[in-house]
C-alpha cells in the first residue's frame, strides 16, 4: 500500500483519510489514489475510472464499487456493510475482511485475489482475464464463476450455496 502524505477532504478522497469518520459517502475521482485507514465511512464508496483504493481497518456502511478502477484493496479486518462491486478494471486485493452483501468482479483485466474472508452473500467472478484465485474464504451464498480466462484457482473455500461452473473444485 502507498504511503500518501496529503490528506483528503472527508467525500471527496483523493490521499489519505485517516481515524475519523465520514458522515455519508466518499468518492474517489477519476485517476486519483485514495487511502482509507481505520477510517469509518457512513455510506458508499464510488471509485471513478483509473483510479486507485485502499482500504485497511475500516468500515463502510454502504458499499464499494468501482467501473474502470485501476487497483482496489480491502485488507486488515475491513467491515463491509453492503456489497463490493469492481466492473471493466484493473487488479483486486480482498483479504482478512468481512463484506455483509454480494461480491461481484466482472471484466477486471488485473490480477484478483480473495483470501481468508468472510462474505454474508454471493461471490461472483465473472468474464476476468487477469487470473483469479480464491481461498479460504467463507462464502454464506453462492459462489459462481463463469468465463474466467485462465479458470480461478484457489480453494479451501467454506461454501453455503452453491459452488458452480469454474467454481467447482475451489
Amino acid at each position: 500500500m502507498p504511503r500518501i502524505s496529503a490528506d483528503a477532504v472527508p467525500g471527496h478522497c483523493n490521499g489519505r483519510i485517516g481515524g475519523r469518520s465520514v458522515d455519508g459517502d466518499v468518492t474517489v475521482p477519476n485517476g486519483a489514489t485514495c487511502e482509507l485507514l481505520g477510517t469509518r465511512v457512513e455510506g458508499n464508496v464510488s471509485i471513478g475510472h483509473a483510479a486507485r483504493l485502499f482500504v485497511s481497518r475500516a468500515d463502510i456502511d454502504g458499499d464499494i464499487e468501482g467501473e474502470g478502477a485501476l487497483q482496489v484493496e480491502v485488507t486488515d479486518g475491513t467491515s463491509v456493510g453492503g456489497n463490493l462491486q469492481l466492473e471493466s478494471g484493473g487488479a483486486a486485493l480482498l483479504a482478512d475482511s468481512h463484506i455483509d452483501g454480494d461480491v461481484s468482479w466482472q471484466e477486471q483485466h488485473g490480477s484478483l485475489l480473495a483470501q481468508s474472508n468472510t462474505v454474508g452473500g454471493n461471490f461472483e467472478l465473472e468474464d476476468n482475464t487477469g487470473g483469479v484465485t480464491a481461498a479460504h474464504n467463507v462464502i454464506r451464498g453462492d459462489l459462481s464463476c463463469q468465463d474466467n480466462n485462465p479458470s480461478p484457482t484457489g480453494g479451501d473455500n467454506r461454501v453455503a450455496g452453491n459452488d458452480d461452473d469454474q467454481c467447482r473444485a475451489l
